[in-house]
């Protein structure tokens, strides 16, 4: 036979019970009439054996008024509102007691630190080799260093077995002292190397061209890009040194777009072009630029200049006397992934839209050093037909012909509609 078990709460409600019996004590003290509903309740309440939670569920019992459950429920919502302070006080302390752990924790971690030395690692020691490497003064006197050529990777490598090792076997039966090694710009260049392993950048750089390549890189922006990151380089004197392909037939772009393209670059930059028949022809003109770089910076005196100094140098090789650049500040200055600024990023941009030139670019970069810039611009203007014809009148290269109606409608349409 199941057998029935009664559970009841001794005192299920010790908060309202405690609140009554003291009102009751007031009331009876001042002798209020209260004092007799206030007992009554107080009977009910410690008399139901269930849980009650506000003042709205004491209504039930006998005894309890509106006007009390209106007064448990405003003592119930002060009772939490202190409950809620003491506890946020509480956590206060805590989390103030918890920081001042951790900083000590710090201060001792710290002071073992500086107790002890940190080893540095590799990654450390590189950068502050590469930093003094680069602040050391450098002086090559005659007959201390030897002239190297330097090969870009990218010309000793490719799909074709046969075509990998092309340049080296064709520059080693040229006798020409080279080394192999990842350029950031250019194909070929020059250094001077002494006994202890500083080099100094000859001011020749050599970008090689086949006319298929020039005409896909013409294409597709890669030329005017090239031609302004070789500009920047503080190199002087720029070389394109420019192969045939066989019969210069299906290059892609016409032969005469090509050599117009090759005559601007001339004139307009100050590039130097030389033609060449195949790619042995091109490394015996390497051959013999080696040899007579060699002869020509043999006897001079040699210093590294910072490159902000370049121009004021002007590096004359009549002077007996001549600052060059270092190879690590060379490569890392033009390295494709440094830091750029706004305006040359916005150079860059300019070069990837048809029929931008350099110098319509630098143009507008002159105007507008930055796309806020001619979007502000734009936005200044007093109409649409204002906005469009913007940039039109804008003086281009050394004969300074306007930009034309044309480009600057189409630069109006793409920055005004795709680059926002």
């Amino acid at each position: 036979m199941d057998t029935r078990l009664e559970v009841r709460l001794r005192e299920p409600n010790p908060l309202f019970t405690r609140w009554l019996e003291r009102w009751l004590l007031e009331a009876e003290r001042r002798k209020q009439k209260s004092q007799f509903k206030l007992r009554q309740a107080l009977e009910a309440l410690k008399s139901y054996p269930l849980p009650l939670y506000s003042g709205r569920d004491c209504a039930v019992l006998r005894g309890f008024g509106g006007t009390l459950c209106q007064l448990i429920d405003e003592e119930l919502r002060q009772h939490r509102r202190s409950n809620l302070e003491t506890r946020r006080e509480a956590n206060s302390e805590q989390y103030e007691h918890q920081v001042q752990q951790v900083v000590q924790q710090v201060r001792e971690q710290r002071d073992k630190q500086q107790k002890k030395p940190r080893k540095l690692t590799k990654k450390e020691q590189l950068e502050i080799a590469a930093t003094e490497e680069r602040e050391r003064l450098v002086l090559m006197e005659p007959g201390q260093f030897e002239v190297l050529l330097l090969v870009d990777t990218q010309e000793t490598s490719g799909k074709n077995k046969r075509v990998l090792d092309q340049t080296r076997s064709y520059l080693e039966s040229l006798d020409v002292q080279h080394e192999v090694r990842r350029l950031t710009i250019g194909d070929f260049l020059w250094i001077a190397k002494d006994k202890v392993g500083n080099e100094l950048v000859l001011p020749y750089i050599v970008e090689r061209k086949r006319m298929d390549d020039l005409a896909s890189s013409i294409r597709d922006g890669r030329f005017h890009e090239q031609k302004h990151r070789l500009g920047q380089s503080g190199l002087r004197h720029v070389i394109y040194l420019v192969e045939d392909y066989g019969d210069n037939e299906q290059l892609g772009l016409p032969l005469d777009s090509l050599q117009q393209a090759l005559a601007n670059a001339r004139v307009q930059t100050g590039v130097q072009v030389v033609r060449t028949e195949n790619h042995y022809r091109s490394m015996g003109y390497l051959a013999s630029m080696s040899r007579s770089l060699g002869q020509i910076f043999s006897r001079k005196t040699l210093h590294n200049v910072e490159r902000a100094m370049l121009d004021k140098s002007a590096c004359n090789l009549t002077s007996s006397r001549i600052g060059l650049l270092k190879f690590r500040a060379l490569y890392e200055d033009s390295a494709k992934n440094a830091q750029l600024t706004v305006r040359e990023v916005f150079v860059q941009q300019l070069l990837q839209l048809h029929s931008l030139s350099l110098d319509r670019a630098m143009a507008i970069v002159e105007r507008y050093p930055t796309p806020r810039r001619l979007l502000e611009a734009y936005e200044e203007s007093a109409g649409d037909q204002e906005a469009r014809l913007l940039l039109a009148k804008i003086p281009c290269g050394p004969l300074e012909r306007p930009l034309g109606d044309k480009l600057s409608q189409c630069l109006h349409e793409f920055y005004t509609t795709h680059f926002r």
